[in-house]
């Protein structure tokens, strides 16, 4: 094997699925709330299979987000009050 592993953590991770309607649109997403992303949560569309990291700090950058995870433009305003509902406020790192 080539594959040299440097680290290996396991964990109980929180999982949320959640099915979500608007007007138009469907959206099944799940979130995994982890210690390994520094306070973000691992937000996976079912439907495009695409994942992103996000706390509730990152809602409003929805370019970043909302084209992987296949959010339509009309329901961005929707999902960032979603998001900043279920997600973590990310915590302060100090840095040394």
């Amino acid at each position: 094997m080539k594959l040299d592993i440097l680290a290996e953590q396991k964990e109980q991770q929180l999982l949320h699925y959640f099915c979500l309607i608007s007007n138009n649109h469907r959206y099944d997403l799940t979130i995994g709330y982890s210690e390994q992303f520094f306070g973000k949560a691992m937000v996976t569309s079912i439907q495009s299979g695409k994942m992103v990291l996000l706390c509730q700090e990152d809602t409003y950058l929805d370019n970043h987000w909302a084209e992987r995870l296949g959010i339509e433009a009309e329901d961005i305003p929707e999902f960032q009050e979603f998001f900043s509902l279920v997600l973590q406020p990310r915590p302060f790192q100090e840095q040394y």
